[in-house]
């Protein structure tokens, strides 16, 4: 999980146990044992939703790096084919080649 998430993880929990040990206490105060639970469940689902989102990252991580290999391949091409266009032919040609470089 990301650090923010799991930070907040933490100090729900942290919260959500210690007002079950002392609910006794704090009833008047409007929490009660189905507020918390509600509360775990909510912590539930977001700890469940950082672990699917990690595994995203993951994922997005791994096409991204695939992605920019293939690109750098494309890009390779692309220098070497417009070379032999621009090394042997003159420049008022280079556009009927779809060299639109015009240096």
């Amino acid at each position: 999980m990301s650090k923010t998430v799991d930070l907040q993880v933490e100090k729900s929990q942290t919260l959500i146990d210690g007002l079950r040990r002392n609910l006794a206490q704090v009833a008047d105060k409007g929490i009660s044992g189905e507020g918390l639970d509600a509360m775990q469940r909510d912590l539930d689902t977001l700890r469940e939703q950082g672990k699917e989102c990690d595994a995203l990252r993951e994922e997005l991580t791994r096409k991204v790096k695939t992605m920019n290999a293939q690109m750098m391949r494309v890009k390779e091409r692309f220098a070497e084919t417009k070379k032999a266009v621009k090394g042997y032919f003159p420049q008022e040609e280079w556009a009927r080649f779809g060299v639109t470089d015009k240096r």
